[in-house]
């Protein structure tokens, strides 16, 4: 690589990384919420518009090369995120809740999964005009169920004036959680459809053995993570410690041939449920280093995308139709089988229907297990991507807009401190 190519190419990842720090700054975020953006903001769009512009040979800034050369501190963001994602299953707080939402958090998890992979293996045959359905088509569509799950973060406030905030609550609550579900799935994904290019594909382990190493690994490194941080002195060298056991957790996991945001969140669970001396100053960190890391990772995420196929867009209605039938269909079995004081089936819909932003990591996960040169693994990104900013469009237009600036980001963080619950 010539002298002045390596220049600009150190340039324009130094400019990203500069962007990705302001936008992650609270005055900023609290910004997207009074102007009405987080849409395109928090979803991260134009980091990957950016990252495809970068992609492009005219610019040549994320080059075939330079995407291989990140390709260890791109498999770091995803591990990181499945730490904080992780981090919040703290069963100590989990035992707070009422008993009866526990179901509702299933029911709202794994209702939408089953309309998506139902609606997107359809949608696959017919995209590929088979005729017999092949395991492959299956493990696309099961990724996509998993994509299906998450939940992005609602506003209590903003949510209360609607429903009262102990239905507020109860659903904030399903929002932390669900997340989790769709990880579960990708890791079954990664468990039983073996990646081929794995560097352990020459173990012949049945399924049920891989899924044993899989948990055993996150279990492992949960306790190597605490073992470490334990021993910080102070907060520069728990951070320091905490992005040595990330790096590791994340290289383990992709020499394994397994998902790294899985396993990174086993570990991240482990370590939330052992004795911290400072749990809440530890996902501080986490979440402090997420928001910036989450777009320079959508940047890396924009260059493998491949916006020009036509069959990702036709893909892409028809995830989010089988989503929002799911999530209502959960709704309504949710005010069977869950505790009073729930909402309507519709409102309890539309506040669960924008997706979150753990649902792209999810898809890419997926790719780099089976390869973003497969066509369907590519369609499934473009869905998820524009699914994403399609379904809260749409809700923003149902609900008649988005919180007020009293209600922006400042309430929701007071809000999850009085609760102590992790930020998001």
């Amino acid at each position: 690589m010539e002298s002045a190519h390596v220049a600009q190419v150190v340039l324009g990842l130094a400019a990203a990384l500069a962007l990705a720090v302001v936008l992650a700054h609270p005055r900023v975020k609290a910004l997207e919420d009074r102007l009405g953006v987080t849409v395109l903001l928090s979803s991260g769009l134009p980091f990957l518009v950016l990252g495809a512009v970068f992609a492009l040979p005219s610019v040549g800034i994320l080059t075939t090369e330079v995407r291989a050369d990140l390709q260890p501190a791109f498999e770091f963001g995803l591990g990181w995120i499945g730490f904080v994602i992780g981090i919040q299953m703290d069963v100590r707080r989990l035992d707070a809740l009422p008993r009866a939402l526990g179901t509702v958090i299933v029911t709202e998890s794994v209702v939408p999964m089953v309309t998506t992979v139902i609606f997107c293996t359809a949608a696959f045959a017919g995209l590929t005009d088979l005729l017999v359905l092949d395991e492959t088509i299956l493990r696309d569509a099961l990724v996509l169920g998993a994509c299906a799950a998450p939940t992005a973060a609602i506003s209590v406030p903003f949510l209360s004036r609607r429903m009262g905030e102990r239905a507020a609550s109860m659903l904030y609550e399903v929002t932390l959680v669900d997340e989790v579900a769709g990880l579960a799935l990708l890791g079954v994904c990664a468990v039983v459809f073996r990646p081929i290019s794995a560097g352990a594909a020459t173990w012949a382990l049945p399924s049920s053995a891989w899924l044993l190493v899989s948990a055993g690994l996150g279990v492992v490194l949960g306790i190597v993570t605490y073992a470490l941080i334990r021993s910080a002195a102070h907060r520069n060298e728990e951070l320091a410690l905490l992005l040595g056991a990330v790096a590791l957790s994340a290289g383990m996991s992709r020499q394994l041939g397994l998902s790294v945001p899985v396993i990174c969140a086993l570990a991240g669970a482990m370590l939330a449920n052992l004795p911290l001396r400072d749990p809440d100053g530890l996902r501080r960190t986490l979440e402090t280093v997420e928001r910036p890391l989450y777009l320079v990772f959508l940047l890396v995420v924009g260059a493998y995308w491949r916006p020009g196929e036509w069959q990702g867009w036709a893909l892409a209605p028809v995830f989010v139709l089988a989503r929002a039938i799911g999530k209502y269909l959960g709704a309504m079995l949710s005010l069977r089988v869950g505790p009073a004081g729930l909402p309507s089936p519709r409102e309890m819909a539309l506040a669960l229907m924008p997706q979150s932003p753990a649902s792209i990591v999810l898809i890419v996960a997926a790719a780099m297990l089976y390869g973003p040169s497969e066509a369907r693994v590519r369609w499934a990104t473009t869905a998820v991507i524009v699914g994403g900013v399609l379904t809260e469009l749409v809700i923003r237009t149902l609900q008649g807009g988005g919180p007020s600036p009293e209600e922006s980001l400042p309430a929701m963080l007071k809000y999850q401190r009085d609760r102590g619950a992790p930020p998001r």
